[in-house]
């Protein structure tokens, strides 16, 4: 019998896993040699802040054993549905049981947050804002689809919709709306033109990648997307796609191939960090101007925990001139979410801001000058607490730090 692909899979499919859980509280805990403190050795943001098992791997595979033997109903607890949706889909758990157990308890907590759906008991309500957005905008943030394009108006950008487009670069929802966010496509749109990279864009026709909808157990929605981008993406005759945001990267690099009965995926993906680093080896890419800055990385968990890119970014960083990288204690696949994924920053934004908090704290005690990222949403939710606390740290996407270098 064919293995089937992870959205194809319902709870009743992680019964054995559920059952076999060793209570062994690695989901909650950084790995073992990893560990330098015990102030930042937990790995879970969920049960870091709710400090009950039910909020955390090893306890969703307890609710999925309880549900699945009938022990208890969808309904008998009114604490289900938070417990599903506080999760950050940062991936630390099934990270660390799936080293030990070969268990896999992300995956397991979002066929659950889907079952919930279908159960009628779930979205919440913030998260049903961003998905009838998505419905009714083709984007999770409200926004007349017009309005997409604007932050390449002045970059003389091919346009896939009208030409032929080997090279697409994907914008992303969020910081082709956000003000904010903006700076970073558009770094990278000027680096890769300038690199005789021929990028095309979709402009005002980009419909979401489904990242959201599909982190908050959506199924539905998440498919029709998924089959219209792959549709667009044929027709413009795409090879390559290079995204700048990290929830884009993993939907379309490994979300897409786990969708049923999908059309043939014909292009590769690649998220900017790992094509710039490709283009520096190439010498495409020069530095010529000193940066003299102290500066810490943090992993955004859809590239690396997701995906495994680690060192990419890290090599662009330690090819700047007058850049020192130093390293937070929680790296790399055991790094520390910045709490803002899986729909958490939308329906619970506290717990986002403490995830952004402790984050800094643990960047400030590097003695780096500078937090820097390569994700949106990453880059949107650690500003918080610097504007709230006005703090002297500051925060830069790479791309920022490469054009200054450029």
């Amino acid at each position: 019998m064919p293995k089937k692909k992870i959205y194809e899979r319902t709870i009743e499919d992680y019964r054995e896993q559920a059952w076999g859980d060793a209570r062994c509280n690695w989901c909650q805990n950084q790995w073992g040699w990893n560990v330098k403190s015990s102030k930042y050795n937990e790995i879970c943001p969920e049960f870091r802040y709710k400090r009950f098992a039910a909020y955390s791997g090893m306890g969703k595979f307890h609710i999925i054993r309880a549900l699945l033997e009938e022990d208890f109903d969808y309904t008998d607890s009114e604490a289900l549905v938070d417990i599903a949706f506080r999760c950050t889909s940062c991936g630390a758990c099934e990270m660390n049981c799936l080293r030990l157990t070969e268990k896999e308890p992300l995956k397991a907590g979002e066929a659950l947050k889907t079952r919930l759906i279908e159960k009628g008991l779930a979205p919440l309500p913030a998260h049903k804002e961003l998905l009838t957005s998505i419905a009714n905008y083709d984007n999770p943030w409200k926004q007349p689809r017009a309005q997409k394009a604007q932050w390449a108006k002045e970059l003389n950008l091919k346009n896939a919709n009208e030409e032929k487009c080997e090279i697409l670069f994907f914008a992303g929802c969020t910081p082709a709306f956000d003000p904010f966010l903006k700076h970073d496509i558009v770094n990278s749109a000027k680096i890769l033109k300038g690199c005789g990279v021929d990028i095309g864009i979709f402009a005002d026709k980009e419909i979401c990648c489904g990242s959201p909808a599909i982190r908050l157990g959506d199924r539905e929605t998440f498919f029709s997307l998924v089959k219209r981008n792959i549709e667009e993406f044929t027709k413009a005759g795409v090879k390559e796609i290079i995204t700048q945001c990290a929830g884009c990267y993993h939907a379309l690099k490994y979300d897409f191939p786990e969708v049923p009965n999908i059309p043939e995926i014909t292009f590769k993906v690649y998220h900017v960090s790992e094509y710039m680093e490709s283009l520096l080896k190439e010498g495409k890419i020069k530095f010529t101007k000193e940066i003299p800055l102290t500066v810490t990385w943090h992993d955004p968990c859809h590239i690396g925990r997701h995906c495994g890119i680690y060192e990419e970014p890290r090599n662009i960083l330690k090819a700047i001139p007058g850049i020192k990288l130093v390293e937070m204690e929680r790296i790399k696949d055991q790094g520390w979410c910045c709490g803002a994924g899986g729909g958490v920053r939308a329906a619970y934004p506290d717990l986002a801001f403490k995830c952004a908090e402790e984050r800094i704290e643990e960047a400030k005690e590097t003695g780096a000058e500078a937090l820097v990222t390569c994700c949106p949403y990453c880059e949107q939710n650690l500003a918080d607490p610097l504007k709230a606390q006005g703090e002297s740290m500051k925060l830069y996407d790479l791309t920022d730090l490469m054009l200054q270098a450029m």
